[in-house]
């Protein structure tokens, strides 16, 4: 056996060199991996304090590092149409409130790597979108009954250093149950928005907000 090495030294010492350059590119390619996933912006939409129209909405990031929260907006779906309105700022604010604290007056602003915002009741931001249109009449008890809801979606437009420009993260909600006081995520995660259609998208909605 000895003299069969000897004799193939050279072939086995190649195919040596092929078997150790691949498992540094299988390693090198986790590395990468991680560090990409490490680099990507991850925010998440939830819902807290149960299933019903005064649970709570969550925007928390997960990401690596900061991001800078431009924007948020609310698309309803009723029954007959559809309305996209901003929830960025907050309705009953006044001036003298952003002297001290601007987060009183707006939900626009930096959310450092793990910190969690509180957008309010879904009640309350349904209704603060709802009360912008004419066409929409909301009851102040039960808007999602009286605006004959579907379905909601919940977008959040941001910043996030190493991606560079704008993303956004998006999460669907539907309602249901006895007089649509009910309301589930569609789906069991929030739906990121980064590829360049979706990021236009984004873009030209923020110059609609100028």
């Amino acid at each position: 056996m000895w003299q069969w090495i000897n004799d193939n030294a050279q072939a086995l010492s190649f195919f040596a060199s092929i078997g150790t350059l691949a498992v540094w590119l299988f390693y090198a390619h986790l590395l990468y991996a991680g560090f990409r996933r490490q680099r990507k912006a991850r925010i998440l939409i939830n819902q807290g304090w149960g299933q019903q129209i005064d649970s709570v909405c969550l925007i928390t990031n997960m990401s690596q590092e900061p991001i800078y929260i431009h924007s948020l907006a609310m698309t309803i779906r009723t029954h007959d149409d559809e309305y996209s309105e901003s929830i960025t700022d907050f309705d009953n604010a006044q001036p003298r409130d952003s002297e001290d604290r601007p987060q009183n007056v707006t939900r626009q602003g930096p959310l450092n790597a793990g910190e969690q915002m509180n957008l309010g009741t879904f009640r309350s931001i349904i209704r603060q979108t709802a009360k912008r249109h004419d066409n929409l009449e909301p009851d102040d008890d039960r808007p999602i009954r009286t605006l004959k809801i579907d379905n909601f979606k919940i977008t959040v437009i941001a910043s996030y250093g190493p991606e560079g420009g704008i993303i956004g993260a998006q999460r669907k909600f539907i309602v249901s149950g006895q007089d649509n006081e009910l309301m589930r995520p569609a789906a069991t995660t929030t739906k990121r928005m980064t590829k360049r259609h979706a990021r236009t998208k984004l873009q030209d909605w923020l110059e609609q907000q100028l």
